[in-house]
């Protein structure tokens, strides 16, 4: 029925369908990378959120970690003195408690001469121990004054703190 229509009209209304059809593919393939992008920005988000919120948990438990091994290096130093109470001089260890390490520096009775445990001087029988728990990143410092009895030989913790870094 058309085919008395000159060659050019029919091909001009070939090329009008087709670019129809183009302009709706163009019109799917933005679609689609749109949606592609909203996907692809939710999935972003979720794992930089449950990265920040693990993040947080584990600096908790290095704190915690931390501040059991200072604790431990303490407890270590008073069954040290309890077995040596002559310690005469500046002592230096490192205890080491799972994922963390402990840095124990255990004085007795300093004099301001020899005082590089920065202590002033401490009465007879007194021990100053500085124990700095480390786990990563994260230092927790105790300090703790014992105090070994000459007579007896019991040792007895005066005090126990923990200090800022």
């Amino acid at each position: 029925m058309i085919s008395f229509l000159p060659g050019f009209i029919q091909n001009t209304k070939y090329k009008i369908q087709n670019t129809s059809r183009l302009k709706r593919g163009a019109v799917a393939i933005s679609t689609i990378l749109i949606i592609g992008a909203i996907v692809a920005e939710i999935a972003i988000a979720s794992l930089i959120t449950s990265y920040l919120l693990s993040q947080g948990g584990l600096g908790v438990r290095l704190v915690y970690n931390a501040s059991f091994a200072a604790q431990s290096g303490i407890e270590d130093a008073l069954m040290k003195i309890t077995r040596n109470k002559d310690t005469n001089s500046v002592n230096s260890y490192a205890v080491v408690v799972g994922n963390a390490t402990a840095l124990v520096t255990l004085c007795k009775k300093l004099t301001a001469s020899t005082g590089s445990c920065n202590t002033p001087e401490l009465p007879d029988g007194t021990f100053d121990v500085i124990s700095l728990g480390t786990a990563l990143n994260k230092q927790v410092r105790m300090e703790a004054l014992l105090y070994a009895d000459p007579t007896t030989g019991l040792v007895t913790i005066q005090s126990l703190r923990e200090i800022s870094t």
